[in-house]
């Protein structure tokens, strides 16, 4: 099946990228939960990596729909 060029590389890039978002979240949660940062902090930052989360995974759906991937 033909693939547009760079698909595949940024494809990878994107899974990154989330793997990345995901463990920013996690550190997040662990700041939160030893009482190192306070509530307004951690939904500000919360609110924001969610929304970087949101990106990737519309960006990654547009990827596999081009590459002609289904749903994962």
């Amino acid at each position: 099946m033909y693939r547009p060029p760079g698909v595949d590389d940024e494809l990878k890039r994107l899974l990154n990228e989330k793997k990345q978002t995901e463990l920013k979240f996690e550190e997040l949660q662990r700041l939160y939960q030893d009482g190192r940062i306070g509530d307004t902090e951690y939904n500000e930052r919360r609110h924001s990596i969610e929304r970087e989360f949101v990106e990737i995974m519309d960006r990654l759906a547009q990827m596999r729909f081009l590459s002609g991937e289904g749903p994962e």
